[in-house]
């Protein structure tokens, strides 16, 4: 187990009973106090994923979460109210997620956290149907928003945003010829190429060759023979593949004797990477949505707090984000001094709040953040953090 890294295994509710509801009592390991709160609480609520792959980031995203409404109860609430975190398994089912969205609603929730998983179209429908904020949660695709409706805000860095960084990286590192392959079955992996080619060719860098992959394919052989017969060769390869996939590809690369280094984004932030063996993902460098505890002392703190209060540590980093979240949205509640969905939303068109993973500054107009992306490098089977990079200076436009 790679305590306090980012690699850390993800924790997966496999009891459906157990798992089918979580309220602010759910991590069971808070002191039972409301530091003076009172009144009605104030409830957020997360229709998430918590029995599907998806799981592995909308569990960690519900710890981190319950996490800071813990703390700020402790320290009085919000408006002297305390905090309610309400989290309803929809089980990765576009209806269900749709039901249970509306049902949190009628309970009472003031703002949602929102699914990174395939119902998050369908929340952000009913939640803007009935006036009340919502977050993309830990989707990055740049075009949510826009699909889930006028309430619905990002909060996280997006796909154009981690692709820009990792293109002025490779090119401040050198690379000039990028091989960059993706798929176009879902917007993460169709999109993010695109801004990755965009970004380093308008700083100087050369796409030298392009490639799809079956996400789930399960063998990337005929993919790496491609790369191999490339002419010229690349000096870097860019792709947006996620685990499992990019344990399969990346073995299979080095397997094929290819050493370009390989530039790729959060979907590897996951200790089932390491499945691919330390000379596979040697030199992998990936964008996240926050460093690891090693490089990054907040985060770091993040984690003994946690394990202090909790007995062990998150499950994940995405943890991080989730408690960033909520932090954020308390934030925005306190200085409109309503906890009224309309106020919230008012609120957080104007946000400039900084948190453990870095400044969110929103844009009115898209409900997008300007927020940098971390750098993770792999020393060996070492999650490693390279220095925060400060925002890109060219962003491709969505």
């Amino acid at each position: 187990m790679l305590r306090r890294s980012v690699a850390l295994v993800f924790v997966m509710c496999l009891v459906g009973a157990a798992c089918s509801t979580s309220d602010s009592g759910g991590n069971g390991d808070d002191d039972g106090g409301d530091g003076g709160a009172s009144g009605d609480p104030i409830v957020l609520g997360f229709p998430a994923d918590l029995s599907t792959d998806w799981a592995y980031y909308d569990s960690p995203m519900d710890e981190g979460a319950q996490f800071a409404v813990d703390q700020i109860n402790a320290a009085g609430g919000v408006l002297g109210r305390p905090l309610e975190l309400n989290t309803v398994d929809m089980r990765n089912d576009v209806a269900e997620a749709a039901k249970v969205t509306q049902q949190l609603i009628d309970d009472g929730a003031v703002y949602l956290m929102g699914t990174v998983g395939d119902g998050i179209l369908a929340e952000g429908a009913v939640a803007c149907g009935a006036g009340t904020p919502i977050s993309t949660g830990l989707g990055t695709a740049p075009s949510l928003v826009g699909d889930m409706g006028e309430c619905a805000f990002q909060v996280v860095m997006s796909d154009n945003i981690q692709a820009a960084v990792l293109a002025e990286y490779g090119l401040a590192q050198g690379y000039s010829a990028a091989y960059v392959l993706g798929s176009n079955e879902i917007p993460y992996t169709k999109d993010l190429p695109v801004f990755f080619a965009d970004a380093f060719e308008n700083g100087g860098g050369t796409v030298v060759g392009t490639d799809q992959y079956k996400l789930g394919a399960g063998d990337y052989s005929a993919v790496v023979t491609k790369i191999a017969n490339v002419d010229p060769a690349p000096d870097v390869i860019f792709t947006p593949m996620y685990i499992p996939d990019s344990v399969v590809f990346l073995r299979q690369l080095r397997q094929a004797g290819l050493t370009m280094p390989v530039l790729s984004t959060d979907g590897n932030g996951d200790a089932a990477l390491l499945d691919a063996g330390v000379k596979a993902i040697d030199g992998l460098t990936f964008s996240n949505s926050v460093c690891t505890a090693e490089g990054d002392p907040d985060v770091q703190a993040f984690y003994d707090d946690y394990n202090a209060a909790n007995g062990s540590d998150p499950s994940s980093y995405v943890a991080v984000i989730g408690y960033d979240e909520v932090n954020l949205v308390a934030d925005a509640i306190e200085t409109a001094g309503s906890a009224e969905p309309a106020a919230i939303i008012e609120q957080l068109a104007q946000t400039d709040y900084t948190g453990i993973s870095g400044q969110v500054v929103m844009d009115p107009a898209t409900r997008r953040a300007d927020k940098p992306a971390a750098l993770v490098q792999m020393d060996g089977a070492e999650f490693t953090c390279l220095e925060q990079p400060s925002f890109p200076e060219y962003v491709p436009a969505i």
